[in-house]
């Protein structure tokens, strides 16, 4: 698995948008079907969709982990270099990544669609579009935004139905895991995703810790992946330290006077280093992300 980073991060965390038209029914998979359509994503690009896409390219792992959470595999045709689940995605035709993508192989597999997070690679964006190809970004900025990226790919790839299905099933995860830790005491907690960047209220991560009985240090820090200095880290004290690394790497950085907060006093720092499979449940705006949720809730109130 690739290392995820906080810039990757915050390149991923934004809001989706759709809209579409008439309905018809589609004769593979019985569900309504609006085409032709019209779209907007999440960075207001307007595009039309004259019917479901049959050749698909991914650049995104959360996007990745939707379209095959929505039964669309055997349409994928490219997935970037990070597209590292489900384990089917490690068969399809590497085109790049979010930084490096390769346009004239994505022209070439004759795509009808690219699907993207964020603002990532905007050249490559630009130049797909010039090429006629659809690129459709997505985002969250919290756990109603996921629900609302998966619908909307629903949407496009005329799969609505399992959207539906993927989406409450989530919902009940969430409804659960909620009633699992209502009667808990509240942590204070800071996530550390390397070099003291962390999760804020822009972030879908750092957004959705309250509903885990969380208090996300981070919150307010004022940008999608805010960086705060030790001495800040220092004077909120955390209860809970989630390092998104391995305990030798964290080690070996570790800033002076960090032994006196709570966390590393009483014991309750832990270590989830890039390849546990955990770190893209927790970091992904997909399909799994209550899962990740889940896993946090069992490190911060070990449950």
């Amino acid at each position: 698995m690739k290392r995820i980073t906080a810039a990757l991060l915050a390149l991923m965390m934004v809001l989706a948008l759709v809209s579409c038209g008439s309905d018809e029914k589609s004769e593979e998979t019985g569900e309504a079907k609006d085409f032709p359509m019209t779209v907007t994503d999440y960075l207001g690009t307007e595009m039309e969709f004259e019917a479901a896409p049959e050749k698909i390219v991914s650049l995104s792992p959360s996007c990745t982990e939707i379209l095959y959470a929505l039964g669309l595999g055997d349409k994928m045709v490219g997935v970037s270099n990070w597209c590292t689940y489900p384990e089917e995605a490690a068969d399809v035709e590497k085109v790049g990544d979010t930084y490096s993508v390769s346009v004239e192989r994505i022209i070439e597999l004759d795509a009808d669609v690219v699907f993207v997070s964020g603002a990532a690679a905007a050249e490559s964006v630009e130049a797909l579009n010039a090429a006629g190809i659809n690129v459709y970004s997505i985002g969250a900025k919290d756990v109603d935004d996921i629900y609302a990226s998966i619908e909307n790919i629903g949407t496009i790839t005329g799969t609505s139905d399992k959207a539906a299905e993927v989406v409450n099933g989530m919902k009940d995860e969430l409804s659960d895991l909620e009633e699992k830790v209502a009667d808990l005491d509240t942590k204070s907690v800071f996530i550390d995703l390397g070099s003291l960047y962390s999760t804020g209220s822009e972030d879908y991560l750092g957004a959705s810790l309250s509903l885990i009985k969380a208090d996300n240090i981070a919150l307010d820090a004022g940008a999608n992946s805010p960086q705060l200095s030790a001495e800040t880290v220092i004077e909120k004290n955390p209860d809970v330290y989630i390092a998104m690394m391995s305990k030798d790497e964290f080690e070996a950085s570790k800033p002076a006077g960090f032994d006196e907060i709570n966390a590393f006093k009483n014991g309750e720092v832990y270590y989830i280093p890039y390849d546990d499979p955990a770190t893209d449940m927790i970091t992904r705006d997909g399909p799994r992300f209550i899962q990740g949720l889940t896993y946090l809730a069992e490190l911060i109130h070990q449950l």
